[in-house]
């Protein structure tokens, strides 16, 4: 029997081994969904007599300007994805955290635009202090107005047990209208213009990557490369989330609330103010995204903003990065590619770059079918079969600890 044991032993992989094998299935859903997205949209190419291989190579191009066939600089194509992707790293933190506490944060746009509007208030007031004040002053506000957003629905969530969902579309609404009253015949509006605000004071700007006075650079003027240093405010969002989800107790307490509430609270963890906590941290995510696209790219309010679709898909971001900072960072790199080539692949390629959103969308459903999937591995009732009494108690006990009121807190709170 010994002799059993130690051929068990070593025959067992080694943890190299095993850690390749956690990778790679963690992996696999993500780059499937990816996979199956593109070849989905080349069948949609095809059949609408396009090129499916010079589209994908244009998106390339535009995306990451390699294999560019139309004569674009390359490093142009760079510079607009960064831009592009900057704000998705700190939109998708502010949707994956709540997840992570079991919540569903469909209002990172609001957020991000009450970020952008407290930014840019501050940025027109103040446009007289020097940069090393104004600059931090601007970021901190904007993401003080997104953390003030989110933090309504984390309050009413746990007080009241309104549902995430409904309040953060809401608040969404409410975000949007009240830009529009600030801009059009309201008090942020430039005088003499429309549909815009005043413009913020240049010591609130953030400097871009390549000079704008330089005159030359590969080729074209550097005015013409807008990515900034707003990058470095993104991966820098991206470290602390992964120190604040996995190095301190609050990260501990998100997850395990996020896990199962009630044992949360036979820890002693209050649901409560992890979900206040949660919300208000999320909140300041998006709203210092906000913040840095005001700084770093718009430096003004405009009505592109009601329009704006960052906030939407840090929703896919998030999703397809597993809420995890690494994975959030590669995909807000493929999602500021896909936006940073459809341009180039329109004009190139002569396919529309409504494409790029079709694969957005075909991308979110194939995560979104994996979950599904999950859920019904989960719960059996959901099959064909009819459940077991086992599977029906497991079943109706999931249900009780994601439905469960937070009444149980009151203890923990007093």
């Amino acid at each position: 029997m010994a002799a059993a044991v130690k051929r068990s032993a070593r025959q067992e992989p080694p943890q190299i081994v095993k850690r390749l094998r956690r990778t790679g299935r963690a992996l696999a859903v993500p780059i499937g969904s990816v996979l199956l997205a593109f070849a989905a949209g080349a069948v949609i190419v095809a059949v609408t007599g396009g090129d499916p291989v010079k589209a994908y190579e244009a998106l390339v191009c535009g995306g990451f300007g390699l294999f560019c066939f139309g004569g674009e600089p390359s490093v142009l194509q760079l510079s607009n994805t960064l831009v592009f992707l900057t704000p998705l790293i700190m939109a998708g933190i502010a949707v994956a955290l709540p997840f992570r506490a079991g919540m569903f944060n469909i209002g990172a746009e609001g957020q991000l635009i009450m970020g952008a509007i407290l930014a840019t208030t501050v940025g027109i007031h103040l446009a007289g202090l020097p940069v090393f004040v104004l600059l931090p002053l601007v970021l901190i506000c904007g993401a003080l107005g997104g953390a003030v957003w989110g933090g309504i629905v984390g309050v009413l969530k746990a007080t009241t047990g309104a549902h995430e969902v409904v309040t953060t579309i809401m608040l969404n609404f409410v975000a949007q209208w009240f830009l529009r009253f600030l801009i059009i015949g309201g008090p942020l509006q430039l005088p003499g213009g429309s549909s815009k605000s005043s413009p913020i004071g240049a010591s609130a700007q953030l400097a871009t990557l390549i000079p704008h006075d330089s005159r030359i650079f590969l080729g074209l003027p550097g005015a013409v490369y807008r990515a900034h240093t707003g990058i470095f405010v993104a991966l820098a969002a991206a470290a602390v989330f992964a120190f604040l989800l996995w190095r301190t107790s609050l990260g501990y307490e998100i997850r395990a609330v996020g896990q199962s509430q009630r044992a949360a609270r036979y820890a002693g963890i209050s649901v409560r103010k992890t979900l206040i906590v949660s919300m208000l941290i999320a909140g300041a995510f998006a709203g210092l995204a906000g913040a840095v696209q005001i700084a770093g790219v718009d430096h003004n309010l405009t009505d592109q903003y009601f329009t704006d679709t960052t906030g939407f898909d840090a929703i896919a971001v998030a999703l397809l990065g597993f809420n995890s900072a690494v994975g959030i960072l590669l995909s807000s790199i493929l999602f500021g590619a896909l936006h940073g080539g459809g341009s180039v692949m329109q004009s190139d390629a002569g396919v529309s770059g409504s494409l790029v959103y079709v694969l957005q969308a075909l991308i979110l459903f194939s995560i979104a079918a994996n979950f599904l999937r999950s859920v019904k591995l989960r719960l059996p009732a959901l099959g064909r079969l009819p459940a077991s009494p086992e599977a029906e108690v497991a079943a109706t006990a999931m249900a009780g600890e994601t439905d469960a009121t937070l009444a149980g807190d009151d203890k923990d709170t007093a």
